[in-house]
């Protein structure tokens, strides 16, 4: 086959097999942090960049994604997906480009005089077969099943969208040193370094984890281009630069994660960076047999936390982590690749699996960055492990692997269909783990079989008594089944193990049907303060101003939630009301208007334009109005009928 057709046709192979593994995907529902994206009206304008910047400023690219989603799909789950896919797919693809390009550097090639006299020809064999490897390599990434969490859970194209910038930024850096080292196509050369720059940066307001690139273009430059003695500070100095930038966003806008890492390290059941840490040196290990072994994968792995380097299973991983390394260095001569693929696994994990402790002790979607080195690893082990055989063994051994991956991928995605498969799953795999039973109980109350959901809140409590979600998930059971002080013990539970946690707004709910009116506008506030991007408690502390007639402070409150939720119809009916209350029936009619356009079945609001047009002596839309509201439903007030009869002629 002529070379020209080999690279159009891997990227189509990789593309295919992409979308073969992820076609079960499309449907899936949205599932845990996800209420990221349902729940939050930061990304609802598109427009509103400000908005979506204040939301998570250290992920920035990666919410206007979902507000673009939002913009064209709102919470159609099938345009999500689409997009992930295509993330995942242009990624893997990215994977392929890069190992293409590796073996093409000044390793490969101009040491090969040297190498002779060394007897070392292996590395220059593989490049031989350089476009077999390369589409090898990106197979095995875009085909492992621990992808599927990075892919099918929506909220975590975090990672694969920073994978996605992190790749094309060190294949555009490994590009352009490649044609200015050939001496051709200077320009070109120096354009690549700029988008190279672009993507890099691009890459650090997308996900943290973007953070080691600069450290992993040194580590490329020491691996291929053999600069140690002669680095061009010129060139790497941008991009060191580049590592600054994460950490000064966080700082400057004590951003979710610095929060985040504040409590978890401070808050309840805290995790220390030390402990964090060592615990690190066990989740390492199964990562690794993981990658090697993707068997039992699991949402919510059940994993304890390790206090001391002498506890047996911290200190065997710590010793089995150093002799991976130490084989590393020793390989780095012979087997390159083989070597630096090692390194790139180990560097990658470092955010999220060193000193900074993380709410959740092991994610898979962590290794999707990580997997990147492992695809190379492999790619390039069983070749040279299979060396004195064809390259046809290589091969074979290689798409076995492939295809029994792709089957495993295939079936795990399956399991995230819906909030219930997918946490039945981590029940039955993390049985004392409080969170999977916390999520069914959330699944079975939306679904209103409130008896399951009450024993799997119940469960959760019994595993974890300090389990402030599961106390306010309860407090809801009661609250919809009228036992109001059962109800209020579990959601000041709640806060009791959490200030932070948002059970005020529970609490404001039940005071106000208490007609405990002062303390309600208390919890409405102090809701506000703990999630300021809600529209729900400032509509309901509006409507506590609007009771008590303090008109101004509703009308702000009014303001602020239509501010954050431009569509929500109950705020402009509210200001509405308001303004009716004082007089003002232009801007009442306008907000009633607007209420009616966001729900066409608002029959509250067509019966109060009824009696404004009445007042108006506007007869004709005030019929038009009633009969809008006695047609949804709406309880017409028979004296009003009687008086509008009469004002306009109608009477019999």
């Amino acid at each position: 086959m002529k070379s020209s057709y080999i690279k159009p046709l891997s990227i189509i192979i990789i593309s295919c097999v992409g979308i073969i593994v992820y076609f079960n995907t499309f449907h899936c529902s949205f599932h845990l942090d996800d209420q990221d994206i349902t729940d939050n009206f930061a990304i609802r304008n598109i427009h509103h960049l400000s908005d979506i910047w204040a939301f998570y400023p250290c992920r920035f690219v990666t919410l206007l994604s979902l507000a673009l989603n939002y913009h064209f799909h709102q919470l159609d789950v099938f345009g999500y997906h689409v997009f992930n896919l295509m993330v995942h797919l242009v990624t893997a693809i990215l994977v392929w480009w890069l190992t293409l390009l590796t073996l093409s550097t000044p390793a490969f090639e101009e040491n090969s005089a040297k190498s002779k006299q060394l007897g070392l020809l292996k590395e220059q064999r593989i490049t031989q077969h350089a476009n077999l490897m390369a589409l090898l390599a990106g197979l095995v990434f875009v085909s492992h099943p621990l992808q599927t969490e990075a892919v099918t859970y929506i909220w975590q194209r975090a990672a694969s969208m920073a994978t996605l910038l992190y790749l094309a930024s060190l294949s555009f850096y490994v590009q352009s040193r490649l044609l200015q080292d050939g001496q051709s196509s200077l320009g070109t050369g120096r354009l690549y370094y700029i988008f190279s720059l672009i993507t890099a940066v691009a890459a650090m307001f997308t996900k943290e984890i973007a953070v080691t690139l600069p450290l992993m273009i040194l580590l490329y430059e020491f691996s291929f281009f053999e600069t140690k003695k002669n680095l061009d500070g010129r060139r790497i100095f941008p991009f060191l630069l580049t590592l600054f930038i994460i950490p000064l966003t966080m700082w400057l806008t004590r951003s979710s994660l610095f929060h985040e890492i504040q409590d978890v390290s401070q808050g309840p059941g805290g995790i220390s960076p030390m402990h964090y840490l060592l615990t690190q040196f066990r989740v390492m290990v199964t990562y690794i047999r993981l990658v090697f072994l993707p068997l039992n994968q699991n949402l919510d792995y059940d994993y304890p936390v390790f206090k001391s380097i002498f506890e047996w299973p911290v200190f065997i991983s710590f010793l089995f982590l150093i002799t991976i390394l130490f084989c590393a260095k020793r390989l780095f001569l012979k087997y390159r690749l083989v070597s630096f693929s090692i390194f790139w696994f180990f560097l990658t994990l470092l955010p999220e699996s060193s000193l900074l402790p993380a709410q959740d002790i092991i994610f898979e979607h962590r290794l999707y960055l990580p997997l990147v080195g492992y695809s190379m690893f492999l790619v390039s082990g069983v070749y040279y492990l299979l060396e004195k055989n064809t390259i046809k063994t290589t091969v074979m051994v290689l798409t076995m692997i492939i295809a029994c991956n792709a089957v495993l991928t295939y079936q795990r995605n399956k399991v995230w269909e819906n909030d219930f498969t997918l946490w039945d799953d981590a029940v039955r795999k993390s049985p004392h783990k409080a969170r999977p039973y916390d999520r069914c109980g959330i699944f079975y109350y939306k679904q209103g079989n409130l008896p399951q959901a009450l024993r799997a809140f119940n469960k959760a409590i019994a595993i974890n008594p300090n389990y402030d979600s599961a106390y306010n998930n309860r407090g809801l059971i009661y609250y919809n089944q009228g036992h109001w002080p059962q109800a209020l013990s579990d959601y000041h539970k709640a806060i009791a193990i959490n200030p932070k946690y948002p059970a005020y707004f529970n609490l404001g709910l039940i005071h106000n049907k208490q007609g405990y009116f002062t303390q309600a506008l208390w919890d409405y506030s102090k809701e506000i303060e703990v999630t300021p991007g809600q529209p729900e408690p400032f509509i309901n502390r509006g409507n506590i101003y609007t009771r008590e007639g303090n008109f101004p402070q509703a009308i702000a409150d009014y303001n602020r939630a239509i501010e954050i939720n431009p569509q929500s119809a109950e705020a402009f009916y509210d200001r509405g009301v308001v303004w009716d209350k004082q007089g003002h029936l232009t801007q009442a009619i306008s907000d009633y208007n607007k209420a009616i356009e966001i729900n066409p079945k608002f029959p509250e609001a067509f019966y109060n334009l009824a009696f404004i047009y009445y007042r108006l002596k506007e007869y004709d839309k005030a019929w038009s109005n009633v009969h809008q509201a006695e047609g949804l439903g709406a309880s017409v007030d028979p004296n009003f009928i009687n008086e509008l009869k009469k004002a306009s002629g109608r009477e019999q």
